[in-house]
């Protein structure tokens, strides 16, 4: 394929990409004007908080799904492994199966912690209350960090799935509570809920963020959205939520000092986690942006723009065509941009506002750095992705099309983590 040809492609794919966010953005805008003027519930809830029953035997069969999915891919990979010509034990083929990727850098910090010197100072990318949690979770396993952190993982993505469906019940009711949660757990990025990566405490925090701000518990939900930025950098963008609450009072309440400073705290909460991690790498390096240099440095991360992520893909997906990583990396990266893209431009109305223009920022963001690699996980740990897809058919049929062509991915990308070693 000429040079010529290729360009084309790119810029047509970053120029859809552009439209398809522009008309989200555009639809956002007038929703916000509908919000200020009191014509549009933020939230979505026609009850109070309080009217709100928490349906606790449906969320426990939830994180009990949850588990037990994560347990059944664990026995695939094994028949997977096997099958290849593994002799090894469950037991003992366990470990190398599902260490691969970030899981050293996340064991390593949880470990030894962070360092400014040798090949270990670019752990530093990583945000610290994973691999926190890990060493804690570490004194129920004799010390077995990597079994530490898969336990931490398997308990997050059972609180995920719980807090999904309460959120998803309060919107979409309990079928589309059901199907919100079948899609987030046969979605084929949901094999990172079964390794020791920090995408089941991520969303999970956000969204205790979410349902707490529901259910009328604003300092709480700041405090789990601080420990959400303490996780991964998108975690600040949960803040929004509070500012929106805030502007969604106006039109009744009027500009309130008591009211904008709550909210003004409220956002320096969440905030706070991201001024943690500045610290950590002030105390450790003497720059509180160090992490930023090392990315640009070593992974080739700086800050860039969707577009740009989308054009970048496709110049890689027809130029790496045929190396091992092709389809997982690119290929898959390339599906999943495309996806939301047009998820957003056409079912962002299916959303409250406030989640609305959550997903919009989210997926601007994660989308932003240069050489993105991990796009595909990026947009598996939006809170409300499930959410959306719930909404996407009307038809019975055609939800259980899509999440078959789900599962059978969620397969393969089981195979592509534990046995190609080749998703990232």
């Amino acid at each position: 394929m000429t040079e010529a040809l290729s360009n084309v492609l790119q810029m047509t794919a970053a120029a859809a990409s552009v439209i398809l966010m522009g008309v989200c953005g555009v639809c956002l805008c007038a929703r916000l004007t509908r919000v200020m003027r009191g014509q549009e519930n933020a939230s979505g809830l026609t009850k109070e908080p309080f009217q709100i029953p928490l349906p606790f035997r449906e969320m426990a069969l939830a994180a009990a799904a949850a588990v037990l999915s994560r347990l059944a891919l664990y026995a695939l990979a094994y028949g997977f492994y096997r099958a290849g010509g593994g002799t090894q034990s469950f037991a003992g083929s366990f470990e190398a199966l599902w260490t691969h990727w970030d899981v050293r850098h996340y064991l390593g910090i949880a470990k030894d912690g962070y360092t400014s010197v040798g090949d270990e100072r670019l752990r530093l990318v990583f945000f610290p209350l994973y691999p926190a949690v890990t060493r804690v979770f570490s004194v129920f396993t004799g010390g077995r960090l990597f079994m530490a952190g898969t336990l931490v993982s398997l308990l997050a993505s059972g609180v995920c799935a719980a807090l999904l469906y309460d959120l998803a019940n309060m919107h979409l009711g309990r079928r589309g509570a059901r199907l919100a949660v079948a899609y987030f757990l046969l979605n084929p990025m949901s094999v990172f809920l079964a390794c020791a990566y920090t995408e089941a405490l991520f969303i999970a925090l956000t969204l205790a963020a979410i349902c707490l701000l529901r259910r009328g518990h604003p300092w709480g939900a700041a405090l789990c959205g601080m420990a959400s930025a303490l996780t991964r950098m998108p975690g600040v963008i949960v803040s929004g939520l509070f500012i929106i609450t805030f502007l969604a009072r106006i039109s009744k309440e009027g500009i309130r000092v008591k009211a904008a400073l709550r909210c003004l705290a409220q956002v320096g909460l969440v905030f706070c986690g991201l001024f943690i991690y500045w610290f950590i790498n002030w105390a450790v390096t003497g720059d509180a942006m160090m992490y930023m240099t090392y990315q640009k440095e070593n992974w080739y991360q700086e800050a860039g723009s969707f577009w740009a992520s989308t054009a970048n893909t496709v110049h890689y997906l027809i130029f790496t065509f045929g190396d091992d990583d092709w389809l997982f990396t690119w290929g898959f990266q390339l599906l999943a941009m495309g996806y939301i893209y047009v998820l957003l431009a056409a079912k962002q109305k299916k959303l409250p506002f406030d989640l609305a223009a959550y997903s919009f920022v989210y997926v601007a963001v994660v989308l932003a750095p240069t050489w993105l690699l991990s796009g595909a996980r990026y947009l598996y740990a939006l809170a409300t992705l499930p959410l959306l897809q719930a909404k996407i058919f009307e038809s019975r049929t055609a939800h259980t099309v899509g999440l078959s062509v789900c599962a059978a991915l969620l397969v393969v990308f089981t195979w592509g983590y534990t046995i190609a070693i080749a998703v990232l």
